[in-house]
């Protein structure tokens, strides 16, 4: 018999990194956490936005704190604090990402290594920080915040190198390609230990700050590239999510899920 989608998370501790503002990846994925079972750890560069993100989860067992991805002590810290109080750390979920504040125009090494750090590298500080824990309890999912950027290498790229005679910033669309094969790394890795790593690559999402570096041409033209002729919510993502951190996933690992409404696959 299946599990209720209610309980489907019961008794289990999730982490969210970076959890935003409004309807960003972090506050939706830790709603959909919440509302399946989980208690929530939710974690964010600002302890303020992460105590309100937190505060909205309620009746869910939370805990909120600050965080810092770029260091190995405070992803430590973390992890203790959410084993202190919870017991176990059953899921990373990884949304912490460069993307709404990218310096497009800073095609700089000292920036390219900004962004690798932040989008990718801090994925390992995190593994190590919870592996203690989910290796002694036998087993727990990682899951990072990837994108289709991985896949998109070509025309917009061009393009900019064509009107500027140099080579562009690459710098997001490399991070994520380093995440990707990251995410097979560790779960070479991590798999004796019963831990499974996989990533999410979002579509573009119809959110005010992606719409607003788009021309209604622009967003008309990647909407014609898809196969379902649509832009995504982050809600839309949550489904994924929750398919990855629960015992329904349990023989999936090393996997980069496309949620995409089909614009990867055409090519």
């Amino acid at each position: 018999m299946l599990a209720s989608r209610a309980v489907r998370l019961s008794g289990r501790v999730a982490i969210v990194t970076e959890c935003g503002e409004w309807e960003s990846y972090g506050v939706v994925w830790a709603r959909a956490l919440a509302r399946e079972g989980a208690s929530v750890v939710v974690a964010d560069r600002d302890a303020g936005r992460a105590a309100r993100v937190a505060a909205q989860l309620a009746p869910a067992p939370t805990l909120s704190a600050a965080l810092d991805v770029g260091s190995q002590a405070s992803c430590d810290a973390l992890a203790t604090l959410a084993r202190t109080r919870f017991g176990r750390i059953d899921a990373l979920v990884a949304t912490h990402h460069l993307w709404h504040d990218l310096r497009l125009d800073d095609a700089s090494d000292t920036y390219l290594h900004e962004v690798l750090d932040w989008n990718a590298v801090s994925l390992l500080r995190l593994a190590r920080a919870v592996l203690p824990a989910m290796r002694a309890q036998g087993g727990g999912r990682i899951v990072s915040l990837s994108s289709i950027g991985a896949w998109e290498l070509g025309g917009r790229l061009a393009q900019r190198a064509g009107a500027t005679g140099t080579v562009p910033s690459v710098a997001y669309a490399a991070s994520k390609i380093l995440q990707n094969g990251l995410t097979r790394l560790l779960a070479t890795a991590l798999g004796p230990f019963g831990i499974t790593v996989n990533a999410i690559a979002p579509g573009m999402i119809a959110s005010p700050a992606t719409l607003a570096r788009l021309s209604a041409a622009e967003r008309d033209a990647f909407v014609s590239r898809t196969a379902l002729r649509r832009l995504l919510a982050v809600e839309d993502t949550a489904g994924a999510l929750l398919f990855l951190v629960s015992d329904d996933a349990a023989m999936m690992t090393g996997q980069v899920l496309v949620v995409d409404a089909g614009l990867v696959m055409r090519g």
